[in-house]
């Protein structure tokens, strides 16, 4: 079986959990099937102009350094890969999210965040333009380009799979608190490195414990603790999303080949962003965080 293939079935996997569990009812709108399938669909198609720009861009700009690294072993270019692409993913991911300084970033981000729920079919929920401008492309384009395949291929893959269980609605970090003996204090051990689901999920909520401009790093939380970015939160994000709704799903995949234009009033299920999630913290001292992610999403 391809290595690839283990990522689909870890996904599969955590989305059949979500639906037995019963996370996926009355929290999908129309529009969110549609950026799934843009997603999914149109990855296929950019997916080989985007390896085509950033293996031209590359071998002009190293053209010297082609299979410069290919005698050096998997246990130095690893971790070294590791950290790099960590750090470069943390500050574009902090640019991402400053939506006065850096607009263009932040509309092709926000289609991320723009759905009031977490659950894995996020990581299917992307701007098609964004792995343009996203880190991990380059990073893993240049490590692959110096001849570090195995390296690059085990980070990519090891991207994806925490990827996967940090945007679970499965709170497999509660559950090792809450059941595990001491397992509060290994928690606690683990985010001195890692990125857990709490830390993630609150990077994309407003309101309680909420907190889209805070916890920037995907896998290692050393650079938020570095730059003071880093925030524990007492429990689950009142809400999640952004502030102010969606835009059309169109507007949303293309951005900026097309402008965003207004917000929709998605008018269903869902009822856009007013219902809390059901285990999220309760709403005292919500009105302060609210403020910053408006402030923050205007």
């Amino acid at each position: 079986m391809q290595r690839s293939y283990w990522i689909i079935l870890l996904v599969v996997g955590i989305l059949v959990i979500e639906i037995i569990a019963g996370r996926h009812r009355k929290v999908h709108h129309r529009q969110d099937y549609f950026i799934i399938a843009s997603t999914l669909i149109g990855g296929q198609l950019t997916r080989p102009i985007v390896a085509l720009i950033t293996a031209t861009l590359i071998g002009l700009a190293l053209p010297a350094y082609k299979d410069a690294l290919a005698s050096v072993t998997f246990w130095l270019t690893f971790p070294v890969l590791f950290v790099v692409a960590e750090f470069f993913q943390y500050w574009i991911h902090r640019m991402a999210h400053d939506s006065n300084r850096h607009k263009l970033l932040y509309g092709m981000h926000r289609t991320h965040h723009s759905a009031p729920y977490v659950n894995v079919t996020l990581m299917y929920r992307s701007n098609l333009v964004w792995p343009l401008v996203h880190s991990y492309t380059w990073t893993t384009a240049i490590a692959f380009y110096l001849g570090a395949y195995g390296a690059a291929t085990a980070f990519y893959l090891t991207m994806l799979s925490w990827n996967a269980l940090t945007h679970s609605d499965f709170r497999w970090d509660e559950m090792m608190a809450r059941h595990l003996p001491f397992g509060d204090k290994i928690l606690w051990a683990m985010e001195l490195v890692l990125v857990t689901p709490r830390i993630h999920h609150t990077h994309h909520g407003f309101g309680k414990d909420g907190k889209a401009y805070r916890n920037f790093c995907t896998m290692l939380s050393i650079y938020d603790r570095m730059f003071g970015t880093l925030h524990i939160p007492e429990g689950r994000p009142r809400f999640y999303g952004l502030p102010g709704g969606e835009h059309h799903w169109f507007r949303q995949m293309l951005y900026p080949l097309v402008p965003l234009g207004e917000p929709l009033k998605l008018r269903d299920k869902r009822d856009n962003h007013i219902a809390p999630h059901p285990e999220a913290s309760p709403a005292s001292g919500e009105q302060a965080s609210l403020a910053g992610s408006a402030r923050e999403a205007a």
